[in-house]
């Protein structure tokens, strides 16, 4: 197979970045996996909303902490958002397809940030189907009830937003480890070690650094009820932080690596 080295300067700009961000949109739908993503992030947001529904954690559903601790549901799809965000990273160099793409746009910086974009796209997408079965399953049980969700109030809508922020971040994170690793196995268990095996071991020894890592950041972003976290704010700021830096070093890789 022939191989692709870095671009030189003056290379012809090829495709459009607006032409191969379609693209990469059209390479998402067209696969099942992708929906199937969708569907079970939205799933298992539901599911997460039910169980402390049922189980009531919070000791009395009629505080609105106990609400937020649902509604914090909202971003329990993340972690097949990262999965997505992997695969669409990766996906082109598992089939190899990448070297085509690589000669119809010389100029990489493109097609990564297609490929950033669209996941970024993908991501929003999981985060609002997310927010809307965690708000559907929790209005509607808290209804039921005679316990409706304060509207009115600003935890709701911040939560909820949170949740659709943190599928967000994650699903671009995950597309920049697939650029990185450029194997999907690889990059999903890597993503997935770091997250729930890492962290955890690191937070264990050192409490305080939990909560300026990508999971304490993340938890910060989905409005945990947990007085150890950065701000909402805070989290979002160094959750984007992260996704930027790894970001920039999938880019570095990227566009420097030769393609065989």
């Amino acid at each position: 197979m022939r191989t692709i080295p870095g671009t030189p300067p003056g290379t012809p700009p090829g495709t459009p970045i607006g032409t191969l961000f379609g693209t990469e949109l059209r390479k998402l739908a067209s696969v099942r996996s992708t929906w199937i993503l969708l569907g079970a992030t939205a799933l298992l947001a539901g599911l997460h909303a039910a169980g402390l529904l049922i189980g009531d954690p919070a000791g009395d559903l009629t505080q609105d902490t106990g609400k937020q601790r649902v509604l914090f549901s909202a971003g329990m799809g993340s972690v097949l958002a990262i999965v997505l965000g992997v695969l669409t990273g990766a996906g082109e160099f598992r089939h190899r397809t990448i070297t085509d793409t690589f000669l119809t746009t010389p100029r990489r910086g493109r097609v990564l940030a297609a490929k950033l974009a669209a996941g970024l796209t993908a991501g929003a997408l999981a985060g609002l189907a997310s927010a809307v079965t965690t708000f559907a399953v929790g209005a509607s049980w808290l209804a039921a009830d005679g316990n409706a969700l304060p509207l009115g109030e600003r935890y709701v809508w911040l939560t909820l937003l949170g949740g659709l922020l943190w599928c967000t971040a994650y699903a671009v994170i995950g597309v920049a480890v697939g650029m990185l690793t450029r194997n999907p196995a690889l990059g999903i268990v890597g993503a997935l070690a770091w997250l729930y095996v890492v962290e955890g071991i690191v937070v264990s020894a050192f409490e305080d650094v939990g909560r300026w890592l990508p999971s304490g950041a993340a938890s910060a972003v989905g409005n945990a009820v947990n007085d150890g976290l950065l701000p909402q704010w805070g989290g979002a700021v160094m959750l984007g932080a992260y996704a930027v830096v790894i970001a920039a070093v999938a880019a570095l890789t990227t566009l420097r690596r030769d393609v065989t």
